[in-house]
């Protein structure tokens, strides 16, 4: 009996987008029935999460850059103009991401459904098109704020097989995690099943290349994604120039080029290949004793994008030729301040053209051990509100404060007046506790004791 219910699911998302746009941002939505916002066929944002488990599939968000500044604006207390880079959207638009889709997934899991979801990862371009594999019922619904408008698009199924794939997840401690997933050796990993896929599937022999040959030029492009979820948070994407991507899907299929039907041949192709070289990836996780779940392959074609996921550290680029084609790797694990190294920060991929062996980047803090004794005064927020004076002066015993927080939220945890993590509320033998659920990173916790 299918568990899955696109009315509950709607309704959950409704609710969760309502709510979040209007305690949030302070901006109401209204749901409406097609698109009318030109700027979405413009430059743009698409924020997804993959689920895994007993429900696989995918939640999107698209935003065209304007009302996603706006976005950012509102969700940062700042004025539009004020916001300085896309870093702060992508952030605020991933955490949006990261709330609808963990709102519908704590609904999965109360249906008994059980299941992850992966960082959420950033498309951004003027001129792409995403295609995820139809795996399931696929619905979009569209909501407005004004003249500009967002677009959510799902498409789920059940797996009702796939529990035993999620077992013992959070069994292990951050420590525990980290040396793991340390003793992971992902470059050669990665190199090894590249040059094995287009060996054995392909009849092409690949070589690993340094360097970006300086005849190299990215034109039309297709890039296969997928992402991992679970003790192993992060992403692996392939991509290769449009007309190499023909080539490769004549030798998988075994037909000449001009055979090629249709451009979702291609990206099949684009799909197998990204799938099993990220789960050679996944299986090295598993054999190191992580608990690892691989998402359903995407595809992005187009000429002017980029493909990210958010808070990875250590994001490795390799590089292959076959003949004068060339093939672009990316793989990169989740943040987590028990991950080594993962107080370094990490920006934009430069131009292909200009990448280079970088040095290991300095410590930000080399003296911290000499104020780790320093106690501090830790707040508990549980939310906040604006009033004027006159109301103010009204209060008195037995009145009610009305706080932005919504039931069941995370409360802030702040030192200094500085957001450091948020946590949920726990009681025991009578007295109150904080469970952290989010931290922001070491290097910010330590810059908020400024």
């Amino acid at each position: 009996m299918e568990k899955i219910r696109i009315t509950a699911v709607e309704k959950a998302i409704e609710k969760s987008t309502m709510d979040t746009f209007g305690t949030m941002l302070s901006m109401d939505l209204v749901k409406v029935g097609k698109i009318t916002d030109p700027a979405l066929g413009d430059n743009r944002f698409v924020a997804s999460v993959h689920y895994a488990g007993e429900v696989v599939g995918t939640l999107s968000l698209h935003v065209s850059r304007g009302f996603a500044t706006m976005i950012t604006a509102a969700m940062l207390g700042m004025e539009v103009d004020e916001v300085e880079n896309e870093e702060e959207i992508k952030d605020v638009l991933g955490e949006l991401a990261n709330i609808i889709s963990g709102n519908l997934k704590s609904d999965f899991l109360d249906a008994d459904l059980a299941c992850v979801i992966s960082t959420p990862s950033i498309t951004r371009g003027s001129d792409f098109k995403i295609q995820a594999r139809k795996i399931g019922a696929y619905h979009q619904w569209i909501y407005r704020n004004e003249s500009s408008e967002i677009v959510i698009e799902i498409d789920l199924k059940e797996d009702l097989g796939a529990k035993a794939d999620i077992a013992g997840m959070d069994s292990l401690t951050h420590d525990e995690v980290r040396d793991k997933i340390n003793s992971v050796d992902v470059p050669t990993t990665v190199i090894n099943a590249v040059i094995d896929v287009f060996y054995t599937m392909l009849s092409m022999e690949v070589e690993s290349i340094q360097t970006v040959p300086e005849n190299f030029r990215e034109d039309k492009r297709t890039v296969g994604n997928v992402s991992f979820a679970g003790d192993v948070q992060g992403m692996f994407n392939i991509q290769v120039n449009d007309d190499f991507a023909r080539t490769m899907t004549a030798a998988m299929l075994g037909m000449e080029e001009s055979e090629i039907e249709s451009q979702e041949e291609v990206f099949d192709v684009l799909r197998e290949i990204s799938n099993i070289i990220g789960g050679n990836l996944k299986s090295s996780f598993v054999d190191a004793g992580l608990s690892c779940v691989l998402s359903t392959p995407s595809i992005t074609n187009g000429l002017d994008f980029k493909v990210e996921a958010l808070n990875i550290i250590n994001t490795q680029r390799f590089l292959f030729s076959v003949g004068d084609q060339t093939i672009i790797v990316d793989a990169g694990i989740k943040k987590d301040d028990s991950v080594q190294g993962a107080d370094d920060d990490v920006a934009d991929d430069p131009p292909i053209s200009e990448q280079a062996d970088a040095p290991a980047a300095e410590c930000e803090f080399p003296n911290l051990d000499l104020i780790m004794e320093i106690p501090l005064d830790v707040t508990v927020e549980l939310g906040r509100t604006k009033a004027k004076i006159s109301k103010l002066l009204k209060l008195g015993s037995g009145s009610v404060v009305s706080l932005s927080q919504l039931e069941g939220e995370p409360v802030d945890l702040l030192v200094n007046d500085t957001l450091i993590a948020k946590g949920e509320v726990l009681v025991e033998n009578e007295k109150y506790g904080i469970r952290i659920v989010e931290v922001v990173s070491r290097s910010e916790r330590v810059k908020s004791l400024k």
